[in-house]
């Protein structure tokens, strides 16, 4: 009897701990911090660039971001999407796509899904990837 409260205890402890995707809140230290990686690539323009964000995933160390560059309220740039890791305590992108061979390009234009091939792919090369950051 006192095995089985045990272990009860301990699922229940395991569940409340695990950690789910979730988005971080506007103004965040995290979001920020991704978010400025991301305006980097517009150089001398970045202060002009609004970034409007269409998704935006972090579990643990990982995070996935599609974003949609704006400049006086007109797309700027296509939308993109981009990986985050978060190592020794700084946010990096991640260039998943080298040494991943792809059947087709287009399949890099969208946000990959959960169950989709290019979230998969990238679950694979990293393992501690969490698959819930992607798109439902």
């Amino acid at each position: 009897m006192k095995k089985r409260l045990f272990l009860f205890c301990l699922l229940i402890g395991v569940g409340c701990y695990a950690q789910k995707a979730h988005v971080p809140k506007e103004g965040s230290k995290e979001r920020k911090e991704i978010l400025n990686i991301l305006r980097e690539d517009f150089g001398e323009e970045k202060n002009e660039i609004l970034i409007r964000v269409d998704h935006f995933l972090l579990n643990r160390n990982w995070a996935c971001v599609s974003v949609t560059p704006l400049k006086d309220n007109i797309e700027y740039t296509e939308p993109s999407w981009s990986l985050f890791k978060k190592v020794g305590g700084v946010w990096e992108a991640v260039n998943w796509p080298d040494g991943i061979e792809f059947n087709d390009d287009f399949e890099l234009i969208d946000l990959p899904k959960q169950n989709g091939r290019v979230a998969k792919l990238i679950v694979e090369k990293y393992p501690s990837c969490p698959m819930d950051i992607f798109d439902k």
